[in-house]
């Protein structure tokens, strides 16, 4: 089940928010937290209730580990938990990568589980916290099963921590107010980058893609173009997700982290990883650069550490050597960036540094999205012909625009886009800056569009679900 279907926004939603609205209602604070997990084991299954034996699983072994962990000051159990989580993400996610070598594996059919990655990286860092007496017990199974299973960020996030999560559900949740006009906005503002920004373009960026894996030669600007569309694309779909799991949180009273800040307004790589996917930069920063050694002995030994990390990163992202290329060209240019700061004193004016900063990111993606490593070289290949071809075609473009299936009209349409990502505010603060009556306008009208252009469409899952 994706947020952006008509059984999310029909059935499910109005229905679990019914029961939490009663349950509000009577301050049944000890059944609400029960409910919810119920609900969110249920959102998981509609996806393929096979693998809900696999989060259940998950859950029960991690708060039997955690209540090791925070029993026992050494680091055995935490070793434990630890070694555990990563064997059973890394046999779903990298076993055909890793292995693939062998003859049998032509016959595995490992199926990724959908969330796997988070709800993964979530646990880690709690028995982590646990160790480091972050947390000053495991609390309650109840809790601990809604913590990590709480449907608005089971999927993609954003990663939450139980120190900042948990203390929400205490003594008063239920008599605390509830933004709850204000997370329909967000998840109003989420629904429409989603449906009527990033899926039009999908047909064109698989095009590009597709094109490139068969073989074809893609033109420098072709390339550019790839890069540029599905950056758009992968932006307004992963904050549109972010937008709707943060309005979904205020819905039911729980602040969830900001993961996005208009990244692409960045003047500098270092900048762009301190607004795209806030949450993983962080859990990256904190238990993996940091517990390598940061920045504490000498630059030469930091520049490593961060390349270490961004390698990683990439691969966490996908089992394929492009993802390790897209981790290993943004590491090296954190390195260069950090590099370049403290040599040169020269400040470069805001809006080149957010052009090249634009360029770079855009040009990254090509692997991220490519198929295999090969096709992402074949494609940078092209950046070295720089014919031309395509052409304007004003009615093209309006046909294709309320069709919502953009092809031909790819490049004006995406340079519209860009401006809207450079130049529009961010979600909390467009949603805050309405007021009440344009916060109901938005939402009438928006759910309006949104219903009509699902209408005859295929549920669109979000990218990062593959990964």
């Amino acid at each position: 089940m994706i947020f952006s279907s008509y059984a999310f926004l029909l059935l499910f939603l109005p229905t679990v928010y019914g029961l939490f609205l009663l349950l509000r209602r009577f301050r049944m604070e000890r059944a609400a937290p029960a409910v919810l997990l119920l609900a969110s084991l249920y959102f998981y299954a509609a996806w393929k209730w096979q693998y809900l034996a696999l989060l259940i699983g998950s859950v029960l072994a991690n708060y039997l580990l955690g209540q090791k962990v925070a029993a026992h000051r050494g680091k055995f159990w935490l070793t434990v938990a630890v070694v555990g989580n990563l064997a059973v993400l890394g046999y779903y996610k990298y076993a055909g990568f890793f292995f693939g070598f062998l003859p049998q594996s032509r016959e595995w059919n490992i199926v990724l589980p959908l969330g796997i990655s988070f709800f993964t990286f979530q646990q880690i860092a709690w028995q982590v916290d646990l160790h480091r007496r972050r947390l000053s017990s495991p609390g309650s199974l109840v809790h601990y099963g809604f913590f990590v299973s709480f449907f608005p960020q089971l999927i993609a996030g954003p990663i939450v921590h139980a120190r900042t999560m948990l203390p929400q559900i205490s003594h008063g949740w239920l008599r605390r107010p509830l933004a709850w006009e204000l997370g329909v906005a967000l998840l109003m503002v989420g629904l429409m980058k989603k449906v009527l920004l990033a899926d039009p373009l999908a047909p064109a960026v698989d095009g590009l893609f597709s094109r490139a894996a068969q073989g074809e030669w893609l033109s420098g600007p072709e390339v550019l173009l790839a890069g540029l569309a599905y950056g758009l694309q992968l932006y307004f779909d992963f904050s549109g997700y972010a937008d709707m799991a943060l309005g979904l949180g205020l819905m039911f009273g729980i602040r969830l982290p900001v993961n996005f800040r208009s990244p692409y307004k960045s003047g500098s790589i270092v900048e762009f990883w301190r607004r795209w996917h806030i949450t993983l930069s962080h859990f990256l920063r904190d238990y993996l650069y940091i517990p390598l050694g940061g920045s504490r002995a000498g630059r030469v030994r930091a520049n490593a550490n961060l390349l270490i990390t961004m390698l990683l990163g990439g691969l966490w992202h996908g089992a394929g050597w492009q993802f390790i290329l897209w981790g290993g060209l943004h590491g090296a240019m954190l390195v260069l960036n950090h590099t370049w700061s403290r040599l040169v004193p020269w400040q470069m004016p805001r809006v080149l540094a957010v052009g090249l900063t634009l360029l770079a990111v855009m040009l990254a993606w090509i692997p991220f999205r490519a198929d295999s490593l090969s096709v992402a070289m074949h494609m940078y290949a092209g950046l070295l012909d720089w014919r031309w071809v395509w052409h304007f075609d004003a009615m093209t473009m309006l046909r294709e625009v309320l069709s919502m299936r953009i092809d031909q009209s790819l490049p004006w349409v995406s340079l519209v886009m860009l401006v809207v990502a450079l130049r529009a505010p961010g979600s909390r603060a467009l949603c805050l800056g309405l007021g009440s009556l344009g916060r109901g306008l938005l939402i009438g009208v928006g759910i309006a569009m949104v219903l009509k252009a699902m209408a005859g469409e295929p549920d669109r899952a979000f990218l990062y679900f593959n990964f």
